[in-house]
């Protein structure tokens, strides 16, 4: 439990340390994430509307995923991969390692400044690739069960049935006091 919250801690701290402030590194990163996000969700939510076999309503998750996952992944691309400095990653943590590598350091930024723009850019390139994979596998997933969901002639999702307990159930009351103890 103590990884991921060094990690979201370190991005804090990359936050405030970061010579051109941390709103310019984090938030096009917080806004590939949250559209990629979305885009998962409501990829999740076609692969159950074709699983209980409610193709008439797929449209409405379909038309809004499939825009999702185009701009998304056109904006990822272009955030890692553009060689415009103004707009790439890759471009801005390579036009201050080549400022690091000349020696022609701009009077406003020390030489650790420019390191650490060089680190941080790098590094929101990469968890910028890794959403775009994560979408990509999950899009292929997504497609492998609809086609699954399509052959079978019954609905293939699975709900528990209602079971109704007593609100005074010893059971329930003596589980919840050991997952309560430990």
């Amino acid at each position: 439990m103590r990884q991921p919250l060094l990690a979201w801690g370190y991005f804090l701290y990359q936050g405030i340390v970061d010579p051109l402030g941390g709103i310019n590194t984090l938030w096009p990163l917080f806004g590939i994430a949250n559209q990629m996000l979305a885009s998962m969700a409501l990829m999740l939510c076609t692969v159950v509307l074709f699983k209980m076999k409610r193709h008439i309503y797929a449209w409405v998750t379909l038309l809004p995923t499939s825009w999702l996952i185009i701009c998304t992944m056109t904006a990822g691309w272009e955030k890692v991969f553009s060689k415009n400095s103004s707009i790439g990653f890759l471009a801005i943590a390579n036009k201050f390692q080549s400022l690091i590598n000349s020696g022609n350091i701009p009077p406003q930024y020390s030489q650790s400044q420019l390191v650490q723009l060089v680190f941080n850019n790098r590094v929101d390139a990469g968890l910028t690739s890794f959403f775009m994979i994560t979408v990509v596998i999950l899009a292929l997933f997504s497609i492998r069960t609809i086609s699954t969901a399509l052959k079978s002639a019954t609905p293939t999702s699975r709900e528990t049935p209602y079971l109704a307990i007593a609100a005074n159930d010893e059971n329930i009351i003596v589980n919840s006091q050991r997952i309560i103890n430990t």
